[in-house]
């Protein structure tokens, strides 16, 4: 019986990487990956090595399952961090229930990251001493419910691009309309782009995906620091 490593791929960059999760790309007999991963990242792979392109994440468990069974070491890159919305707890899980060892590598995970590209820092003395992170669309496709949100502090939210109005719609149900809104689309991707707007304007934006959307006031501080990253 192999092992399963589910390797955080960090957000987009390559060089966003730890050294551990090179370590483990370089030693995996097979490596699975999907649409958001560097191919840069590939390259690790011993010439040996299995790569193989994830088509549906449907499929996922299935196919780490399949080659746990005939090969050591089985590397999952996943982007970002795979505990932050990468579904790696759950895929522990289930293949713990066929006693297949699973480790986890941390990546460095987008929430923090794309925003520091973009020059918004999250928390800021005396402006945001809080931050909340949602999906914006949950499992099944269902919007996530915004009456759970703060109505104060520093709001991430992710995989939102494809129901922007219906998800600006729900975060005014507790934010103030005029309130800052930060849309980081492809982040730390060379092709990043950030476009600054309030969330009562937030709906007139057609997105590309991967993208995020930072609420607060921290969202002001781009002007002056995103020269800096």
């Amino acid at each position: 019986m192999g092992k399963v490593v589910l390797v955080g791929a960090g957000p987009g960059d390559p060089e966003l990487i730890t050294l551990k999760a090179i370590k483990y790309l370089q030693s995996a007999d097979v490596i699975i990956y999907d649409k958001l991963i560097p191919r840069e990242l590939i390259n690790y792979a011993k010439s040996s090595c299995i790569v193989k392109y994830l088509i549906s994440h449907d499929m996922e468990v299935e196919l780490l399952r399949k080659y746990a069974f005939d090969y050591n070491l089985v590397v999952r890159l996943k982007n970002g961090d795979p505990y932050v919305f990468g579904r790696g707890g759950n895929i522990c899980y289930e293949l713990s229930k066929d006693g297949i060892d699973c480790e986890i590598v941390p990546g460095v995970s987008s929430v923090n990251s794309v925003p520091a590209y973009a020059g918004i820092p999250l928390t800021f003395s005396n402006v945001s001493d809080m931050v909340t992170v949602i999906s914006g669309v949950t499992q099944g496709g269902k919007l996530f419910d915004f009456q759970k949100i703060p109505n104060y502090g520093t709001l991430v939210v992710l995989m939102g691009s494809k129901r922007v109005e219906e998800i600006s719609n729900g975060l005014m149900v507790k934010r103030d309309p005029s309130e800052e809104v930060a849309i980081i689309e492809k982040g730390t991707y060379p092709d990043q782009k950030v476009h600054l707007t309030n969330l009562k304007e937030l709906h007139k934006f057609n997105l590309t995906s991967p993208s995020m959307l930072v609420l607060g006031k921290v969202v002001r501080f781009r002007q002056l620091l995103w020269k800096l990253s």
